[in-house]
């Protein structure tokens, strides 16, 4: 009986253990793709892209100074 309970807690943690390397390889895999249509789409719009990031920047501004205040 204890014998049995000890193998299936094995079995458990090597599913276990297959899910989280399986996780892993999708997350890092999402995260390419991510990277990689983001880096294409700002080599294709160059001035769209500093326009985002200058209006991120600038609401964050405004949101710090309004916390500062």
């Amino acid at each position: 009986m204890e014998h049995t309970a000890k193998a299936e807690a094995q079995e458990l943690r090597e599913k276990i253990g297959e899910l989280k390397d399986d996780f892993t390889d999708a997350a890092r895999t999402a995260k390419d793709r991510a990277v990689k249509g983001t880096t294409e789409w700002v080599k294709e719009h160059p001035f769209a892209a500093i326009g985002i990031a200058a209006g991120v920047g600038f609401v964050l501004g405004i949101l710090v100074g309004r916390k500062s205040a």
